[in-house]
């Protein structure tokens, strides 16, 4: 869980950091006429979206593998208690 509170951590600065340049670099080549410099401004806005989808797919596809684990679990458990099951039955009827 630590690993993933430093990936929330960095997904979340990387998003920020992003942004707040872009819009600095897209408020300062509106304000010098600089079309280059807005231009560059969208290009970062639309990197701290894509780091935004990116944090998004990253959490659906833990939640997944989390749940695919529990389900292991489930399932190992299930069989471990027939096999369990089948010696107890199979010593009894030698």
């Amino acid at each position: 869980m630590k690993r993933r509170r430093a990936f929330t951590i960095a997904f979340g600065i990387a998003f920020v950091v992003l942004l707040l340049d872009g819009l600095a670099a897209a408020w300062l080549g509106q304000i010098t006429g600089r079309p280059a410099l807005q231009v560059a401004g969208f290009v970062l806005m639309g990197a701290s979206l894509a780091v935004g989808l990116l944090y998004q797919r990253w959490r659906r596809a833990l939640d997944e593998i989390a749940a695919a684990r529990q389900e292991l679990k489930a399932e190992i458990g299930a069989l471990r208690r027939a096999v369990e099951d089948a010696r107890a039955g199979g010593s009894s009827t030698d």
